[in-house]
């Protein structure tokens, strides 16, 4: 019989606030949402690197393991095996857990999948990476074996979950064609809230002005990780083809950050870049709001939180044909789909939305539409329904 009550939901999640992080802030808002739903909410996650003190909300509760420092992502924590495992099962132990949800298969959520077999729980995987991701942030010695590994490695973890959660359509296929199943395999997006993310109301004159940028002139926004996978530096690049009065924000930290600057000093761009480190969701809106677009040429987005939070801001989206990018840009529309790696193409476009400001206005009306299909709290009631449905 399907349990349609109150349930007591155990989150397991590799990463999490204050880390900047497409899997952070899917955790954080999936894990709020089903506590304001009248859930109980017991997120197990790395302790912060820095200190942190996550907005309390009745319901959830958050429960850190020990941490070390990831020696490839900045800033973020990391709990190895078996660190964690007191915690883990604990909480299983003794919380009357109905369902558990583990966002990747890291060093806690195997430690997890393996006691709640024990407990024969019913779990919920996500898969918010794709091998592609995986490969680029391999060691380049280690590259030739990440692809079969990981491969393995699918195989081996994702048939145990009872049902798999991925964020588009796109990677619901790749997932199936690799370990079939395609019957436990949903496609739940990851959201953005709507009511938050919203068109600027009014001129941008005095948000520029905030941030000491030129009151005019065209600035295009690049908001995540500065990672080899992001590929960052085809924008910088296609910066460099276009007229001085084009200005890019690149607004995150990553282990490119250097590179991306000496690559901006080498074409003479430096001055037209601004660089933003960490930043609070209140800059954050600001950043989509004094922007007038956004650019993604990342080829390994399972679906891209910060692309869905533009679009529902009401920007033009120019985005890489690779992944699952395509599914939030209807080419031409709303911005523009293209190869990955063509900085002269993407000169073309942003020299070209930079002249036609009716046609940045009519494609960021088209992305606020596109956006409402994705309002969180619609795609996260899907995911109550998922979870509500392998509780037995």
């Amino acid at each position: 019989m399907v349990y349609y009550g109150q349930m007591n939901i155990l989150f397991i999640s590799e990463i999490y606030l204050p880390t900047v992080s497409g899997v952070a802030t899917s955790t954080d808002s999936i894990v709020r949402f089903m506590a304001s739903r009248g859930h109980h909410v017991y997120l197990i996650c790395p302790r912060p690197m820095a200190p942190y003190e996550a907005p309390p909300l009745p319901g959830l509760e958050i429960i850190y393991t020990p941490r070390l420092r990831d020696p490839i992502l900045v800033n973020k924590p990391m709990t190895v095996i078996p660190l964690g495992l007191w915690e883990i099962w604990r909480t299983i132990a003794t919380r009357n857990i109905d369902v558990v949800h583990i966002q990747e298969p890291g060093s806690l959520g195997i430690m997890t999948l393996l006691i709640a077999k024990l407990y024969r729980l019913p779990i919920v995987g996500a898969m918010h990476f794709s091998m592609e991701q995986v490969i680029r942030m391999t060691p380049v010695f280690m590259r030739p074996l990440s692809m079969p590994l990981m491969t393995l490695y699918v195989r081996m973890v994702y048939p145990h979950y009872t049902a798999i959660m991925m964020p588009t359509k796109t990677v619901t296929k790749d997932l199936s064609a690799l370990i079939g199943h395609p019957e436990r395999i949903h496609a739940v997006s990851n959201g953005v809230d709507t009511t938050l993310y919203v068109p600027q109301n009014g001129p941008y004159t005095a948000l520029r002005k905030k941030y000491g940028l030129h009151p005019t002139q065209t600035y295009y926004l690049y908001l995540g990780r500065l990672d080899t996978d992001k590929n960052i530096e085809t924008i910088v690049r296609a910066l460099a083809s276009t007229p001085q009065d084009i200005h890019l924000i690149i607004a995150g930290v990553g282990t490119q950050k250097q590179p991306l600057e000496a690559l901006a000093a080498s074409r003479s761009v430096s001055d037209r870049i601004v660089w933003i480190a960490q930043v609070s969701i209140a800059e954050i809106l600001d950043l989509y709001h004094l922007s007038d677009g956004f650019i993604i040429m990342s080829v390994v987005e399972t679906q891209s939180i910060v692309a869905l939070q533009a679009i529902a801001c009401g920007l033009p989206l120019i985005a890489a044909d690779a992944g699952a990018l395509p599914e939030l840009v209807r080419d031409g529309k709303n911005g523009y789909i293209l190869p990955p790696y063509d900085a002269h193409l993407l000169a073309e476009k942003m020299v070209y939305l930079s002249t036609h400001a009716a046609i940045r206005a009519k494609m960021g009306t088209e992305s606020r539409k596109l956006s409402l299909a994705h309002h969180k709290p619609k795609v996260l009631h899907t995911l109550e329904l998922l979870y509500q449905s392998v509780v037995r």
